[in-house]
């Protein structure tokens, strides 16, 4: 096979004799003898074919879901109204506690990552006032 040899790569190969494919102007292009195994793109140095490195693509890592900073008022919006009932009527300390963190008026957001914010959505749901699921559909609600 004859090939077109241009900086040192296949440019092309002829699949025949390039002077009976090809006009004469082409032609005189094609002066090399490659072996049956060079493609297009190969390399061609000091009269040996080099074949590129073919490099698998690495996959890339899912990105992490990174739980929003939400304001106060969405905040409370995500918990249902029954359940905010059941959090303003408890007598439990630790949820008072933990509600009035969300429910004072210097607070602006809410940043959903925290992890003060999961031990109160994880005791809430302990305590019975969450329902199972519902921590995880507060962390992952989207705020339209």
């Amino acid at each position: 096979m004859k090939a077109w040899i241009e900086n040192e790569v296949i440019r092309d190969i002829s699949n025949g004799n390039p002077e009976e494919l090809y006009h004469p102007d082409v032609a005189k292009f094609y002066t090399t003898d490659v072996p049956d195994d060079a493609v297009n793109g190969d390399g061609w140095v000091n009269g040996k074919l080099i074949k590129p490195v073919v490099v698998e693509p690495v996959a890339a890592e899912p990105a992490a879901i990174v739980p929003p900073k939400l304001s106060t008022v969405d905040f409370r919006g995500l918990f249902t109204i029954a359940e905010e009932i059941a959090i303003t009527k408890s007598v439990d300390e630790v949820v008072v506690v933990l509600w009035s963190r969300f429910t004072d008026p210097k607070l602006e957001n809410v940043d959903m990552a925290l992890a003060s914010v999961d031990y109160a959505l994880d005791y809430l749901t302990t305590s019975g006032i969450l329902a199972a699921g519902r921590k995880a559909e507060i962390l992952l609600a989207e705020i339209v």
